[in-house]
C-alpha cells in the first residue's frame, strides 16, 4: 500500500503542475506522457489506482482540446 500511495503522490504532483499550465492556456503533453508511465508501471508491478487513471484521462481530455485546436506536441 505504501508504494501504490506514492505512485499517487508522484501523480498528484505532476497533475497540478499540469493544471497551472492548461489554466494559463498552454498544452501539458508532457504531463499528459508523464501519467501514463506512471500508469503502465503501476500496472507491470500489479497496481491499479483509480486516483491516477482519472487524473490521466482529465488530463488527456484538455490536451485533446487543445490538440484540436491545431496546438503540437
Amino acid at each position: 500500500m505504501v508504494k501504490e500511495q506514492a505512485f499517487e503522490t508522484v501523480a498528484k504532483i505532476i497533475f497540478d503542475r499540469a493544471c497551472s499550465l492548461i489554466i494559463e492556456g498552454n498544452p501539458a503533453f508532457n504531463s499528459e506522457k508523464c501519467l501514463l508511465h506512471i500508469e503502465m508501471v503501476m500496472h507491470e508491478w500489479g497496481y491499479k489506482s483509480a486516483l491516477v487513471t482519472e487524473y490521466y484521462e482529465s488530463l488527456k481530455q484538455e490536451n485533446d482540446s487543445m490538440r484540436e485546436m491545431g496546438m503540437k506536441e
